[in-house]
């Protein structure tokens, strides 16, 4: 429960719950967008009252609603044909590295998938002008960061990409710029291009750090040691102070937390196949899609939409988006009331430590995404006020029960590209009804609605993640 001191006051006034869990007082009669959408009004006589003024408590999800959110998801979703395309290359970059004349392959190059490809959380790019970021890992399980050089390290693989390059005839030249891996650049027309990251294994140094936080040191397995040629003072010399990542292990923990709604669609996914006794285990997390992967993808778009019209230098990174979301996930069994406990609940999981906030990597504590909030704090500004318009977005058309009217307000905050793929889907799923519209009890269970109780939500020091 929350309590106050009565107050005496000769009008109305307004104040937000910031951030930092403290009340801030709001000039009198003015509105203005709350970080965290609680909204107190407190009156003459001393009586508050407290309200999510873009839901309501316990409010139905729509039928209306709930098809539209599933069919953009559907609509987002990158074709099966582009992950099988995604997965050759890869491989085929592993058997390359692996040939007789590499001069890698006495170290043992293991090539994999990081980043949303692993995740299974890509989304369509808006225009054939856009590309799919391919972010790739290449391990060279036996190096170790006391026999090379970061940057040794390095043109080690950019040599070996080159000649990838040239033995697949990509016209392209391969990139160097990036502080941390190469990039490869795919003809026009293919749409996809590979950020390849050179590593050599950390898994030691990660369990000491795990430990250290309580952590579950489970995860530590294939953490990895990365270059970063921006720290000129280890770049190019025999040091254990090498960045660490944790790719792996950040994979295992999205898998952990929605484990029983990924392994129901792997099931449904191999029973499909007829593959009834092969193991769940076998089945990618990019092969199926979950209530957490749809919510994700869908605020995706929606966060690249809403920063488009303001601030593009301001937008909430991926990274930051699918941690807080993964909090905040309770294993929903739909997308809607997915996204519904995810807006509501996904600031919980920014924490402060001395005084700097905090969104710590939950396979390495002691990294924190939000890193450059402190130095550039309109991008903490940035995260929340995007946060409360996603809440009164969805919000708004939460408990409609006809799809049209849902898609059509959608539109202005997804685009119309977008919502009209999706519209097209919803016709099509119907046969003769363009769209359906049926009454809001049609739907089930109620969503979580986006509102707030009473709950202390001053951030604590972080507890691991045990």
């Amino acid at each position: 429960m929350l309590r106050l001191h009565p107050l005496t006051s000769t009008a109305s006034m307004r104040c937000e719950l910031t951030p930092q869990g403290c009340f801030e007082k709001v000039a009198f009669g003015q509105v203005q967008p709350l970080n965290i959408g609680l909204q107190m009004d407190i009156f003459e006589e001393g009586c508050i009252k407290v309200r999510d003024s873009r839901m309501n408590t316990g409010s139905s999800v729509g039928y209306g609603y709930n098809v539209a959110i599933e069919k953009l998801a559907d609509e987002l979703a990158v074709p099966q044909d582009r992950f099988d395309q995604a997965e050759r290359r890869y491989k085929d970059l592993g058997e390359f590295l692996h040939r007789d004349e590499s001069k890698v392959r006495d170290y043992d190059p293991d090539v994999y998938i990081q980043g949303s490809f692993a995740l299974g959380t890509p989304i369509k790019p808006t225009s054939k002008d856009e590309d799919y970021d391919l972010d790739i890992v290449v391990s060279f399980r036996s190096l170790t960061k006391a026999q090379i050089f970061q940057a040794d390290l390095r043109a080690l693989l950019l040599a070996e990409l080159k000649a990838y390059r040239d033995a697949r005839g990509i016209k392209n030249e391969v990139s160097d710029e990036p502080r941390r891996c190469c990039t490869l650049i795919y003809a026009d027309g293919a749409q996809f291009h590979m950020d390849v990251l050179p590593a050599v294994p950390n898994e030691a140094n990660m369990r000491a750090v795990l430990s250290s936080y309580l952590a579950d040191q489970a995860l530590a397995e294939g953490a990895i040691a990365i270059t970063d040629k921006d720290k000129t003072s280890t770049y190019r010399i025999i040091t254990d102070d090498w960045p660490r990542s944790n790719p792996k292990g950040f994979a295992a923990w999205f898998k952990l937390r929605q484990i029983e709604q990924l392994n129901e669609r792997r099931r449904a996914f191999l029973d499909a196949q007829g593959k009834v006794t092969a193991s769940v285990e076998d089945v990618p997390v990019f092969r199926v899609r979950t209530p957490l992967q749809s919510s994700i993808m869908i605020l995706k778009r929606h966060r690249d939409e809403w920063f488009a019209e303001r601030d593009p230098d301001l937008k909430v990174i991926s990274v930051i988006l699918t941690t807080l979301s993964t909090h905040a996930y309770a294993g929903e069994s739909r997308v809607s009331d997915a996204i519904a406990k995810i807006l509501r609940d996904m600031h919980l999981a920014i924490k402060e430590r001395n005084g700097v906030s905090w969104i710590a990597n939950p396979t390495d504590p002691s990294e924190n995404f939000a890193d450059r909030w402190e130095k550039f704090p309109e991008r903490q500004e940035a995260f929340f006020t995007w946060l409360e318009a996603a809440r009164k977005d969805f919000g708004a058309v939460q408990s409609f029960s006809d799809t049209n009217i849902v898609l059509n307000e959608l539109s202005r905050n997804l685009g119309s590209t977008l919502v009209e793929g999706a519209r097209s889907r919803v016709a099509a799923s119907a046969g003769s009804r363009a769209a359906s519209v049926a009454p809001a009890a049609a739907a089930g269970a109620s969503a979580p609605g986006l509102v707030f109780g009473g709950e202390d939500r001053r951030p604590t020091e972080p507890k691991g993640f045990g």
